[in-house]
């Protein structure tokens, strides 16, 4: 009976949110026996997952591989069965390479544990570029913001993303959903698509289905708002003292939109609010994962922090001790983008953490289904890919700027 309990709650939670169902001696039996009856796949496969593949599934990290994986990338694949790999320019050289590094991926993934991982990167346009040197650049969100034109928007997002699921990747970083209203902030500038936040929101919500479209899943960032910052979290931690209606108003109102019309994944930045919760910077925060993100916002998806390596937060956090608080706080995935042992050494902190009962292994489990649904509902598969002709890919690219 606490098995069938136990799968009840897990499906309650994801379903209804959060708090509710959590108390099983409100739990009626023959919803129990309702619930197993409904054949759930993704529940199955997270119930016949050993602790370490469950927990492997919490991080993606940066890794070394080029034209060949590195001994310790196969080790996070095959050992530590990590959820993703987030790709840098060092990954990226041209697209037959990448394309041949990332089906390197694939089949070692197949001859694991066959769940398919987040092959991501930060394709943005403008200065925040990822795609090969070869591959002509897309212009920036301040200049779309300029044009202002929703459907521009998606057509650009659009051929970006299927640049970008041609070369073998699922997931982008992307859109920035921060409100630039400060213009002392060097970190987020023309990455943002306005100081408007009804533009901003209009944008983004366009950007992301235009992703969605191709088959890529969008990661909205920087919860809970970059914008009003004049500190860069990469090195130091940006404090903002907006009280709760400024935040709903501006920051919040890009996060509010996309969520409403479907965001599956979110990005948390290493901020602090010092009126929202002043002994927590927003990744380690349950009111802002919990209270708001969750409840007041309404949001069902996936919570990925920002590099857990990031200054903002490694200044006050050792990287271990601050992957256990975020876990607690409300985050499903720790990014760590770069460092084997920084992976290695935090996954062997929330292992301990389950082993200690510092953290309960249903809450491990919650985690998990999550990711695992989304993999699903996008078909994330270990399918290689061809080679493209990158020829084509910039006349398309040519073509669209051309637009405008």
């Amino acid at each position: 009976m606490y098995i069938l309990k136990r799968i009840f709650i897990i499906l309650c939670i994801i379903l209804f949110g959060v708090v509710a169902c959590t108390n099983t001696e409100d739990i009626n039996d023959a919803e129990i026996k309702q619930s197993q009856e409904k054949k759930d796949g993704i529940l199955e496969k997270v119930l016949s997952m050993s602790l370490d593949e469950k927990i492997g599934q919490l991080f993606i990290g940066g890794f070394d591989g080029v034209d060949t994986l590195s001994e310790n990338d196969i080790r996070l694949i095959k050992d530590y069965n990590l959820s993703g790999f987030i790709f840098f320019r060092k990954n990226i050289q041209s697209s037959s390479q990448t394309i041949s590094l990332i089906n390197q991926i694939k089949n070692l993934v197949s001859q694991s544990n066959g769940i398919p991982m987040f092959l991501s990167l930060d394709q943005e346009g403008g200065i925040v570029t990822r795609l090969p040197e070869e591959i002509l650049k897309f212009i920036s969100a301040r200049e779309i913001g300029k044009i202002n034109d929703p459907d521009y928007a998606y057509d650009v997002a659009k051929l970006m993303g299927e640049i970008i699921y041609s070369l073998g990747f699922n997931m982008n970083f992307a859109p920035v959903l921060d409100v630039y209203t400060n213009p002392k902030n060097t970190v987020i500038g023309s990455r943002a698509f306005s100081s408007d936040e009804k533009i901003v929101s209009e944008l983004a919500v366009s950007t992301m289905n235009g992703f969605k479209d191709s088959d890529i899943i969008p990661v909205g960032k920087h919860y809970p708002g970059h914008g009003d910052t004049i500190e860069d979290s990469h090195y130091e931690l940006p404090v903002l003292d907006h009280d709760y209606e400024r935040l709903m108003n501006v920051e919040l109102y890009p996060f509010k939109e996309a969520i409403d019309n479907g965001i599956d994944s979110l990005l948390v930045s290493h901020i602090l609010y010092k009126n929202i919760d002043k002994d927590n910077i927003a990744t380690l925060s349950r009111i802002f994962l919990y209270d708001i993100l969750r409840g007041e916002l309404g949001f069902r998806g996936i919570v990925i922090t920002d590099d857990m390596i990031m200054k903002g937060l490694t200044n006050t956090n050792s990287i271990e001790e601050a992957s256990l608080k975020a876990l607690k706080a409300g985050v499903d995935i720790l990014l760590i983008g770069s460092g084997y042992e920084n992976v290695v050494s935090s996954i062997s902190r929330i292992k301990q953490a389950v082993l200690d009962g510092e953290i309960d292994e249903f809450e491990i489990d919650r985690k998990v289904y999550n990711i695992l649904r989304i993999k699903k509902k996008y078909e994330l598969s270990n399918k290689v890919m061809p080679d493209i002709n990158v020829d084509d890919v910039n006349a398309r690219i040519r073509s669209m700027l051309n637009k405008n």
